[in-house]
């Protein structure tokens, strides 16, 4: 039996400190700003599941929908260009301490 169908039944869960699960709430991780390392939040539940946020109780903030128009409106338009600059910044020295400061946040080496 291959490892990877050993962990295909099993679910992760997020508990707090006396054991009780987490239905909704935020986990820490970091976000390169500039040349500096932030503490952020990303949501597990809410409007904004999946973001990165400066505070868990922002994870229940409805979302703008004139910044959302906005937002698509640049992905369509800038493709290409915000996938080249990314894929640059990627490959910086604090990006890679960013992805792995993150996963040991998660709790893989």
């Amino acid at each position: 039996m291959k490892v990877k169908e050993l962990f295909e039944e099993y679910e992760i869960v997020f508990v707090d400190k006396s054991g009780n699960i987490i239905e909704e709430g935020a986990i820490q991780q970091y976000k390169r700003v500039g040349q500096k390392l932030v503490k952020k939040y990303r949501c597990l539940s809410g409007k904004k599941k999946g973001k990165l946020v400066s505070h868990p109780s922002k994870c229940a903030q409805r979302k703008e929908p004139r910044r959302v128009r906005i937002g698509r409106r640049v992905m369509r338009t800038k493709k290409g260009v915000i996938l080249r600059k990314s894929l640059i910044s990627k490959r910086k020295t604090l990006s890679k301490l960013v992805k792995r400061l993150n996963k040991r946040l998660r709790g893989s080496k």
